[in-house]
Formats: C-alpha cells, sequence, structure tokens
C-alpha cells in the first residue's frame, strides 16, 4: 500500500487476549523493546512501562511506550477485562500485517480491530501529491457542502 503524508498510525483494537499475558509488565516491556527491531526501525529509548491500579473507575493494567526515531509505540492493557490497545505510529512505512501479528500472537488476542490513518495529510514528503491530495479532498467537501 502506499501511504502519504507524515506516515501511518496503525491501532489496534484487541479483545478476548490472554488476561495473564496482558498482566505481566515484563512481557509488555519485551514486545516493546523487540518490535521496532521486527518493523525495522530504530529505537531511541529503552521502553517505559508502568502498572497502574484501579483508580478513578478505571481498570488495573498497564501501559508502556518505546520512542522510536520514526515515533513511537505505546500498549495499554486491561487484564480483567482481556483488552489491549495498541498504537504504531511512523514516519515510513512499515509491514502493517507483520506489526499486527506479531502484537496478536504475543498476547493470545482473540478477536481484534484494527484502524489505520495516515497522519499528516499536508505533509510535504512529496509537495505535488499532497497538493492534489487536499485540493481533491476541498472540492469534494465543497461538492458536499454547496
Amino acid at each position: 500500500m502506499e501511504l502519504f503524508g507524515f506516515g501511518p498510525h496503525l491501532m489496534i483494537d484487541g479483545y478476548h487476549a490472554n488476561a495473564a499475558k496482558l498482566a505481566d509488565p515484563e512481557l509488555v516491556r519485551e514486545v516493546l523493546d523487540r518490535l521496532p527491531e521486527e518493523m525495522e526501525m530504530t529505537k531511541v529509548l529503552p521502553p517505559v512501562v508502568q502498572r497502574y491500579p484501579a483508580a478513578l473507575g478505571q481498570a488495573e493494567g498497564i501501559t508502556g511506550v518505546v520512542i522510536i526515531a520514526e515515533s513511537h509505540i505505546a500498549i495499554h492493557t486491561f487484564p480483567a477485562q482481556r483488552f489491549i490497545s495498541v498504537d504504531i505510529f511512523s514516519c515510513k512505512e512499515f509491514d502493517l500485517g507483520k506489526a499486527l501479528g506479531y502484537v496478536v500472537e504475543r498476547f493470545e488476542i482473540g478477536r481484534y480491530e484494527t484502524y489505520l490513518i495516515n497522519r499528516g495529510k499536508e505533509y510535504p514528503k512529496d509537495v505535488e501529491l499532497a497538493r492534489r491530495i487536499v485540493a481533491g479532498e476541498r472540492e469534494y467537501l465543497q461538492a458536499r457542502v454547496g
């Protein structure tokens, strides 16, 4: 898939995942440590992982993030609900299926939904292409509004 703008932002909502794996901060750290390499990206800092208790109506879980030269990867787990939320944002294209498969396998996700957006549509990687995309979107919106 050819992407445009700044880069892809893959969001994964995982349901029916392995609760024990979602509750394991070392597994979250390991996934965040290895996923950038799997995606041929550059880790800038080691992953930061934090367990948080149930508070203010929120469920107990783990949050982790790794900063990569290309942007970041974040994981939020909710073991009691067997739910995981993952964001992979990059300024360069990457193998979306490979990234998804890695996360699904490591946390034994039973069902998932994915969302993909191209961030920074007007980011000037290719100024002429960005101009055409934005002009087309504006023309479409004017036709719908007018």
